[in-house]
């Protein structure tokens, strides 16, 4: 059986951070969003309401599409999460575009099911603004804490939607260093079993 693991946290929470410390610690295979790789996230934080609907699409089939190629590992772990997909819909589209996201989000899911685990990080929209201030990316300049506040809320309710089949593990990333690399996640494989 297919252990899948998807990252799911706010802009500048450590995913993709986390997922490197777990490659490092020997995960089989780990799987980074191609962000750059959407023609439309640049257009989006120009104009979120323009341009989130193939902003958000496009991240949904990008994330499907990754997630059913790597179905001969045995462990994936993902820096990011269908059930963060949702999240950021239901904070960037409209009711009739989000039900739409969300019809085709539900028929992807089907194909290639739920994850086994979600590491769900969590982290004071304070910090993740002064971190997103650090990285310097020019198209996150228009990012404000009440974006990042609505972000955190979406995820938590999301979150809270997961079946209880799915384990989660709930890890505050102001406080856990993923930063120093094997030495700071090296605990997390014990505890998330992988």
């Amino acid at each position: 059986m297919i252990q899948r693991i998807e990252i799911c946290g706010n802009i500048a929470s450590g995913k993709t951070t986390l997922t490197r410390g777990l490659a490092d610690c020997g995960v089989e295979k780990t799987i980074e969003e191609k962000y750059l790789e959407n023609p439309f996230i640049g257009r989006f934080y120009e104009n979120p309401s323009f341009f989130s609907f193939e902003t958000e699409i496009t991240f949904l089939l990008q994330h499907y599409h990754a997630i059913k190629t790597s179905k001969q590992h045995s462990t994936i772990v993902c820096d990011y999460s269908l059930t963060l997909d949702k999240a950021y819909a239901d904070v960037t589209l409209s009711s009739v575009r989000r039900d739409i996201f969300l019809s085709i989000a539900a028929e992807l899911e089907q194909e290639v099911g739920q994850p086994t685990m979600v590491i769900y990080l969590k982290c004071p929209e304070d910090v993740l603004l002064s971190r997103i201030r650090e990285r310097n990316r020019s198209f996150e300049a228009s990012i404000d804490v009440s974006y990042l506040k609505a972000l955190s809320d979406a995820i938590a309710a999301r979150m809270a939607e997961l079946p209880s089949s799915i384990k989660i593990v709930t890890i505050n990333s102001n406080e856990t260093n993923f930063v120093s690399g094997v030495e700071g996640v090296a605990p997390l494989v014990e505890v998330c079993n992988i």
